[in-house]
């Protein structure tokens, strides 16, 4: 952690804070105007690139418009999805069609770092700071393709727990040569289940991942490889915190990855705003949930929850130990765009 951050998180209102651990969805036909108000006026995070983006002259609009505002003196993270195959959003002219992480892992390690370092450096020099991949989710060989979210789109490596993880370090080296944020996913796996958690609350629980299971070893060496942030799953996991979503679990995200795994970066949600699996929780309180069990980044790919997640996430507030929790969060997002230049340098303590 940069010691700065806290000292820029210090100096934030408590709305400020909550804002900062907001990233909202864009889509090509939302106005420009209005996401670069609704980031400078809520102090959000930044933005993520939504949908099928074909024009470059209307995401360079966008962009533009986002990069305008620097609300608190920070600048706003560009993100999207940019694993290859079906799973990219910028399809714009300059921009490779990136083949998908099962064709990555027919290559050699050496090459797939190559493929993705070039994905990288295109959507750098658009202005994207940071990608939500890889895909380091190891599919159940008894599912195969009926495991909807990862084997059916050809997202993830295969079946074997440590080809998934080397591979997911290639792709992570090559995003970090090109000064991207990588953004390993989807924890702890959703290889396991059946259905897809964007679009169903059922079949979505995983009942054989263990605390210390052998499929983690992936994600282990995602994270050796300098994955600056992870994001948590919407399943979930019976053999770990029965009854309990992934992202809003203390045991996932706190026990088992801060504490257990040693894991000090960036904690990032699946999306808390049109994925089915959350719909049993008020918009806001998801936000809030995500944040007190102990994650970082609340994801909503509808704009609109983000006043009621700011207001949901300035209660907790109120108490002491959900103030620091907010604190904390706030923290890690500042101290990722102090790594990328994306806010002012706070004091250096003594």
């Amino acid at each position: 952690m940069d010691p700065r951050a806290a000292d820029i998180v210090a100096d934030m209102s408590v709305a400020e804070r909550a804002g900062q651990c907001i990233l909202v969805g864009v889509v090509p036909s939302d106005s420009p105007e209005y996401i670069a108000n609704l980031i400078d006026a809520n102090c959000l995070a930044g933005i993520f690139v939504l949908g099928h983006w074909t024009k470059k002259s209307k995401l360079a609009t966008m962009l533009n418009a986002v990069n305008s505002v620097s609300p608190h003196g920070i600048k706003p993270i560009v993100a999207t999805d940019h694993e290859g195959g079906d799973i990219q959003n910028i399809r714009i002219p300059g921009v490779d069609r990136l083949p998908s992480q099962e064709a990555l892992a027919q290559m050699s390690p050496a090459k797939a770092q190559s493929v993705a370092k070039r994905g990288a450096q295109q959507l750098a020099d658009l202005g994207v700071h940071m990608i939500f991949s890889p895909v380091a989710d190891v599919t159940d060989p008894d599912l195969g393709t009926k495991n909807k979210p990862i084997a059916k789109h050809h997202r993830g490596f295969g079946t074997d727990p440590h080809k998934c993880g080397q591979y997911a370090a290639s792709v992570i080296a090559g995003h970090r040569k090109a000064g991207i944020i990588s953004t390993t996913k989807h924890f702890p796996g959703i290889g396991r289940i059946a259905e897809n958690t964007d679009f169903k609350a059922s079949g979505i629980t995983d009942t054989k991942t263990t605390w210390h299971d052998p499929y983690l070893q992936s994600f282990r060496m995602a994270f050796n490889a300098g994955s600056e942030a992870v994001m948590i799953a919407s399943a979930y996991y019976s053999e770990i915190d029965p009854g309990t979503l992934g992202l809003f679990s203390p045991k996932i995200m706190t026990d088992m990855l801060r504490d257990d795994f040693g894991y000090q970066g960036l904690i990032v949600s699946d999306d808390l705003g049109n994925s089915v699996s959350v719909f049993s929780v008020d918009g806001g309180n998801r936000a809030r949930k995500f944040v007190s069990a102990g994650g970082d980044l609340a994801i909503t790919a509808d704009p609109g929850l983000a006043g009621p997640m700011i207001r949901a996430l300035t209660s907790m507030a109120e108490s002491s130990s959900g103030n620091k929790r907010l604190n904390d969060a706030a923290r890690h997002v500042i101290n990722v765009k102090l790594a990328h230049s994306l806010t002012k340098q706070g004091k250096r303590k003594s």
